[in-house]
């Protein structure tokens, strides 16, 4: 099969075009790099720089490509960056998906290519019912949420109005080897370890009591949820899916584990909430588990050994924007 990933460059774009390619799949990626990723590609994928904003672009693209699915990965994801900057958020974030749904259209691939589109749990605001089910009312608090929120409606709106075979992927609080500090998915998970084991000087930091709790997902279980979400033979009709583990663990927590793997304290500054932020997540799988046969590994302690030796061992020279 031939896929089209945008943000292939990404964190989770460059670990999806490696499952795909290792599967023996047709990759063709696209990343504007702006996101100061480096342009170390995975072997065996067709690269484009370029922005998936340009639409006359993006259809040339899939006009000459003709693939099966797009998995559309390429966003400004973090929330606080939405919160500052709204705009240039709004243009990547919503502009980019309905380009992308757009070219889809125009290319004349709308009733054989899928789409696969990357959302967040961060639609799902303050969310009173944990574990949260993909029928839980939306309420989006960040421009960045928002964003997603109407990446799914556009979904929605094109499988009803064009036949648009599509399904939206919430992911929850991604992590894992490959994330670089201060890079598009600077969770704890990626700001602690870095200043454990890369950057001693770098003062980390706790924003909250550290109570507060997240359903983090580990990149590989990302990763399988969307190679299955390309390549199930039966069509979605712009279907909605939690991808996450099921499970929670405290900023403390998280804290914890990397003391232990490190063998040493881990000082953080504390700082009060931050704008946009929520106290708790927790997915609730089932659906993915039903359409996917989605069945993620959960031992949190070694998924996060995994990311602190990647840090300690194999973390790339870059020069991180903080």
């Amino acid at each position: 099969m031939r896929f089209v990933v945008t943000g292939s460059n990404g964190f989770i774009g460059q670990n999806t075009c490696r499952g795909l390619t290792e599967l023996g799949h047709d990759v063709i990626g696209v990343d504007d790099l702006s996101s100061g990723m480096p342009a170390n590609g995975v072997e065996g994928v067709q690269y484009h720089v370029h922005s998936v904003v340009d639409a006359d672009w993006f259809v040339r693209l899939l006009k000459n490509t003709i693939p099966d699915a797009v998995l559309h990965l390429a966003a400004k994801p973090r929330v606080p960056y939405s919160v500052q900057n709204p705009l240039h958020s709004a243009e990547a974030n919503v502009m980019g998906t309905l380009s992308v749904l757009n070219a889809i259209l125009k290319s004349d691939l709308i009733v054989r290519t899928r789409l696969v589109f990357a959302s967040s749990s961060a639609v799902c605001g303050e969310a009173s019912v944990l574990p949260t089910p993909e029928a839980y009312p939306s309420a989006p608090q960040s421009p960045y949420a928002l964003a997603k929120l109407q990446g799914e409606q556009w979904c929605d709106m094109f499988h009803q109005l064009y036949g648009l075979d599509a399904v939206s992927l919430r992911y929850f609080n991604v992590f894992g080897p490959g994330a670089v500090f201060g890079g598009a998915y600077s969770t704890v998970l990626s700001a602690w370890p870095y200043a454990l084991f890369v950057d001693p000087s770098y003062q980390a930091f706790l924003e909250g009591d550290g109570t507060q709790t997240r359903d983090f997902c580990f990149i590989d279980n990302v990763v399988n949820a969307n190679i299955a979400a390309a390549t199930r033979e039966r069509g979605f009709a712009a279907d909605v899916l939690n991808v996450g583990q099921g499970e929670a663990h405290s900023m403390l927590e998280v804290k914890d584990v990397l003391e232990q793997v490190a063998g040493r304290e881990l000082r953080l500054e504390r700082r009060p909430p931050r704008a946009g932020d929520v106290a708790h997540t927790l997915a609730d799988i089932s659906r993915a588990r039903e359409e996917l046969g989605f069945e993620p590994s959960t031992d949190f302690y070694a998924q996060v050994e995994r990311t602190a030796l990647w840090h300690r061992d194999g973390y790339p020279e870059l020069t991180s924007e903080r």
